[in-house]
């Protein structure tokens, strides 16, 4: 694994041993000079400003990961859809490299013992972009979350999975860490989510799927 990959793993991956694991203005009424990428408890990725109105398909690299993975990635989906990012599950087998782009509008997911050697307690995603919204993305989830022994619980392993899908859509981790009305963080953040346990979207995600959506009166359609 070259430099540059090693690179590119580090800055999409999610380090369980890091810790153990609002309502949105309309855009005119926003930041008049473009789209808005950040906020209380939210930001989107560098190269993503908003969501394409093609959906997005959820395959899988081979016939592990889609038996192993299609009972969550089934509620992100439904999950994702229902934030207003529409997220197809299909059966579809998508081989995945680290480092090269799916097909178009695809996210394949890998569930997988030990995917970044260097840091072998992590799961990782990386997400191609392409004129600001996501183009397709891989997951790589770590099996070893499963393994006997290992002590971790459900609600982690879910956790893991909502958090890399977010990456997957064009979410990135917070700058800020707030707390929502229930005590909790946002999901994104990388270090605390051992916080939470609602398996699910906070109001922060919420926020800034709200905002890839809004963002789109910039990028009008041709």
């Amino acid at each position: 694994m070259n430099s540059s990959t090693k690179s590119r793993i580090a800055s999409a991956a999610f380090a369980l041993t890091l810790a153990a694991g609002a309502v949105v203005l309309a855009p005119a009424d926003a930041h008049g000079a473009g789209p808005v990428t950040s906020g209380s408890g939210w930001k989107l990725q560098t190269n993503i400003t908003h969501v394409d109105t093609q959906p997005l398909t959820i395959a899988f690299h081979d016939t592990t990961s889609r038996t192993r993975l299609t009972p969550y990635v089934k509620n992100v989906a439904a999950e994702l859809t229902s934030h207003g990012i529409p997220v197809t599950l299909t059966t579809r087998i998508v081989p995945t490299t680290v480092g090269k782009c799916p097909p178009s509008h695809t996210i394949s997911y890998r569930w997988i013992s030990k995917p970044n050697p260097d840091r072998p307690n992590q799961s990782f995603t990386g997400t191609c972009a392409l004129k600001g919204a996501t183009y397709s993305a891989y997951v790589y989830i770590n099996s070893d979350y499963w393994a006997a022994g290992r002590r971790f619980y459900e609600w982690q392993r879910m956790n893991v999975i909502w958090h890399e899908s977010g990456h997957a859509v064009g979410l990135s981790h917070p700058t800020t860490c707030p707390r929502n009305a229930a005590g909790l963080q946002p999901l994104m953040c990388a270090d605390t989510y051992k916080d939470l346990r609602t398996r699910r979207y906070s109001s922060f995600e919420a926020t800034a799927f709200r905002r890839l959506i809004t963002n789109r009166i910039y990028y009008p359609l041709p």
